[in-house]
């Protein structure tokens, strides 16, 4: 069998040459690569991107309109629930900012509940 000694010399030859390069870009290589990426994005989308992409805005514009409406809708309802109390003051505010305190254990015997106490038979009186 006749062996390729060309292969051999020109892989010797490889290992032989100088590793140093010039690593620079060329001349004019960031006005090229600049160019193109502004040309990408004059190119038209694709049908279906566009398609997409409008139809989700509408649905968008759909769920803000009916969470708008929902929110109106139950105004008056949540005008009516907190109609009695009162509004925050500065007492409030400083009451909410201070360290907590230790509460009280409550008792387990329901006659100690005031009657407005419960907020769920609240709201089924409003609802009703």
């Amino acid at each position: 069998m006749k062996t390729d000694n060309g292969w051999n010399r020109l892989a010797a030859a490889a290992r032989r040459a100088p590793a140093a390069r010039d690593e620079a870009a060329p001349p004019g290589f960031a006005t090229r690569v600049a160019a193109l990426a502004m040309s990408a994005r004059r190119r038209p989308e694709r049908l279906a991107d566009l398609l997409s992409l409008r139809i989700s805005l509408r649905v968008l514009g759909a769920a803000a309109t009916l969470a708008v409406a929902a929110a109106g809708a139950g105004y008056p309802a949540a005008a009516k629930l907190f109609a009695g109390s009162p509004a925050p003051t500065a007492s409030h505010v400083s009451r909410a900012a201070a360290p907590a305190q230790p509460v009280a254990a409550p008792d387990a015997t329901p006659s100690t509940a005031m009657p407005g106490d419960d907020p769920v038979a609240e709201l089924a009186e409003i609802v009703s």
